[in-house]
């Protein structure tokens, strides 16, 4: 039996990720902020296996005493937690300076602090355990600053270079850390009519991929694989070449 906690798995990636875990007899948490969307996630990770043991836990990234105590009710409910997922993130922009300096700290508290607040508590739990993974979805988008919404970029490239240092900190502890950068995944971030190319996957087949990845134990990886050749052209492009040609 293993044991998974996910943050921000009401929706999205998030909740795709807590039906495959269940369907493959895993026991899971969800880890919400909204009441009746982390019932209702519940109740559909149930669904897919009912005899798993499937709980719900809320917890809001953006409130930093909720980390230590929604981490332990995790731990509590499902006995152990064997692997940490942080899912969460927001994507917000804004048409004029100050809306967009508030989607940018808005966007910096939930895809960063609110990772670190929790990631800290899970490495200092896995830690004495000797054993588990700790994991959270980054993007693309940080591996080179994009025009089109440069505070997101800037987030998920400090949440790529906290999990890269975190994983040289537990090097030799027993616990592992993954970064997991998804392309163009359609959820709550690419509307439907939001054209992209590449062409997004769905969330469910996002999940499955990252299974397969964090299964393998592997440390950086690409959602769908290709986007690491993508991700080498973005960054083998002279600086005066990108700003020319940088896609949004």
């Amino acid at each position: 039996m293993k044991h998974v906690a996910l943050a921000g798995a009401t929706t999205g990636i998030g909740l795709a990720l807590a039906r495959e875990y269940a369907r493959a007899g895993w026991r899971v948490a969800l880890l919400g902020r909204d009441p009746d969307r982390l019932e209702a996630a519940v109740a559909s990770a149930r669904a897919v296996s009912p005899g798993e043991t499937v709980v719900g836990v809320l917890w809001d990234a953006t409130e930093p005493r909720r980390a230590g105590p929604a981490l332990e009710a995790a731990a509590l409910a499902l006995g152990q937690i064997d692997l940490l997922v942080y899912v969460a993130g927001v994507l917000l922009g804004g048409g004029d300076p100050d809306r967009r300096a508030e989607a940018a700290a808005e966007m910096m508290e939930v895809n960063v602090l609110g990772a670190i607040r929790l990631i800290e508590h899970a490495a200092d739990y896995m830690v004495v355990a000797g054993r588990g993974r700790i994991a959270a979805v980054g993007s693309i988008a940080g591996d080179r600053g994009r025009k089109g919404n440069p505070a997101y970029g800037a987030s998920k490239a400090a949440l790529g270079a906290y999990l890269e240092g975190l994983r040289h900190r537990l090097h030799g502890t027993g616990v592992g850390v993954s970064t997991i950068k998804p392309g163009f995944v359609r959820t709550r971030m690419l509307p439907k009519e939001q054209k992209a190319f590449p062409p997004a996957i769905s969330a469910e087949d996002a999940a499955r991929a990252i299974v397969r990845g964090l299964g393998r134990g592997r440390d950086v990886f690409y959602v769908p694989g290709w986007w690491a050749l993508v991700s080498w052209a973005l960054r083998a492009t002279p600086r005066p070449l990108f700003k020319r040609i940088a896609p949004p």
